[in-house]
């Protein structure tokens, strides 16, 4: 909470958040221009495949393809949080 963007933008609270929207982090203009916010199935089809799921994105990241891996991942993401969306 509160941390520098550096790599990458600040993930804090990111669950729930429009994509390309943390203050201070410059996003591609593909990644400004995702709709859809960063609920649970837009974070695993992102995280499995980023390039597909936002074509034409700077970020260098080939995915994860193990849905467990994934699982994790998104749970360790809700829980930095100071109020974690619901589970589906």
């Amino acid at each position: 909470k509160g941390g520098p963007n550096r790599v990458g933008p600040n993930l804090f609270d990111v669950v729930g958040r429009k994509p390309g929207t943390h203050e201070g982090f410059a996003y591609s203009k593909p990644m400004q221009s995702v709709a859809e916010e960063w609920n649970y199935e837009h974070l695993n089809k992102y995280l499995n495949n980023p390039k597909a799921t936002v074509p034409g994105n700077k970020m260098a990241f080939a995915g994860i393809p193990k849905l467990e891996e994934r699982a994790a991942l998104i749970a360790w993401l809700r829980s930095k949080s100071d109020s974690p969306k619901p589970l589906p």
